[in-house]
């Protein structure tokens, strides 16, 4: 007899699954190639405007702030010292003028008589010696002329240059010297900012680059949306020993003066905008002692380390080898995830993983 006829229940563990997973089919696209980095503004042109000579300053011709144009006067120096220096050289320089002239009348009286056999040789070589004397002296007081004239036409200091100028450093009636500093002119309608890409990052510019000079975009650190446009001006022949870098220059226009000199910028270079390559976004690069790799599952949906050497990376994307074309990569944190893992890949788009990276 069975026992009060109670039936048997059997039950099982409930089968572990694999985890899911989200992965991006890597592929072969157009990429826009660019590295950013850390720099100050400087206007391009700027000058400190100096006293050429030594006066009382008399006059002031604009305020603190104006936009002056190149040859515009910005000060005068007491003119009076040159003015009569001027005065003296031209007096001298007539003087002599007059002088020459006697000296080409009395040769030119004595010659024929020298001819002729009733005036001493001795006598014209003189007059001769004399005229060329007195062209002489006429060179020289034009010379002094000059000078007094240049000296003159300083104390009317002008601007050198387009721009914006600054307060004034010397105030009028005070007296100035050759070489002090009156004020400081600055021409903001373009700009320059100094970069140092190191000796890696340089090799990848000159590689890709899709220009003798690639293009640059030039914009504040704490306000990217205001940006200027423009070029690298200069790449140094020779890197930095010391630091391993290479000095570049770049030059941006900057016709509404949004950005003003001294500010603290970011100097995105644009390599190039249209270079096929397989990329990853930084944030699912891992590390381990081999070196850098994705995660990556294979066709068993089994995941697996791929270890790579990008040759160009930046802020948003990192390069692949183009043998990564068509495989599905991770794109979330690893987390508890390991090497050989069965898992179930769930395919996203850039945007997920964008997302996913948050």
């Amino acid at each position: 007899m069975s026992g009060c006829g109670k039936e048997k229940i059997e039950t099982s563990a409930p089968k572990h699954q694999a985890p899911q997973v989200k992965v991006r089919k890597l592929e072969m696209k157009p990429q826009r190639f660019w590295v950013e980095y850390s720099s100050y503004a400087e206007a391009y042109e700027a000058v400190t405007v100096i006293s050429r000579v030594e006066g009382q300053i008399l006059e002031q011709a604009f305020k603190a702030g104006d936009t002056v144009r190149k040859g515009d006067l910005l000060f005068r120096i007491d003119p009076s010292d040159y003015l009569a220096a001027y005065n003296r050289a031209q007096a001298q320089l007539e003087k002599d003028k007059a002088a020459l002239a006697l000296a080409r009348a009395d040769l030119l009286r004595y010659t024929p008589l020298v001819q002729e056999r009733l005036a001493p040789r001795q006598k014209m070589e003189q007059l001769q010696a004399a005229e060329k004397q007195m062209q002489a002296t006429i060179k020289a007081d034009e010379v002094l002329v000059a000078d007094a004239k240049l000296k003159l036409s300083y104390c009317d200091v002008k601007a050198p240059i387009d721009g914006k100028i600054g307060r004034e450093l010397i105030k009028p009636g005070n007296l100035v010297t050759p070489g002090t500093k009156l004020a400081s002119i600055v021409d903001s309608k373009y700009l320059q900012a100094d970069i140092f890409p190191s000796t890696r990052d340089t090799a990848s510019i000159q590689k890709y680059k899709s220009r003798p000079y690639p293009e640059v975009e030039l914009f504040l650190r704490d306000d990217p949306t205001i940006r200027l446009h423009g070029a690298v001006e200069y790449i140094s022949s020779v890197a930095d020993k010391r630091t391993g870098t290479v000095p570049m220059r770049v030059r941006v226009p900057n016709p509404k003066e949004l950005i003003l000199p001294g500010s603290f910028v970011t100097v995105r270079l644009i390599i190039n905008d249209h270079i096929p390559a397989v990329t990853i976004a930084p944030d699912w690069v891992f590390q381990d002692q081999e070196g850098e790799f994705v995660y990556i599952v294979d066709a068993n949906d089994t995941l697996r380390k791929a270890h790579f050497r990008s040759p160009f990376t930046n802020a948003q994307m990192v390069v692949l080898p183009s043998t990564f074309a068509g495989k599905l990569a991770l794109v979330q944190p690893a987390g508890s995830l390991v090497a050989g893992m069965k898992v179930q890949p769930q395919v996203v788009g850039k945007r997920a993983e964008a997302e996913g990276g948050r």
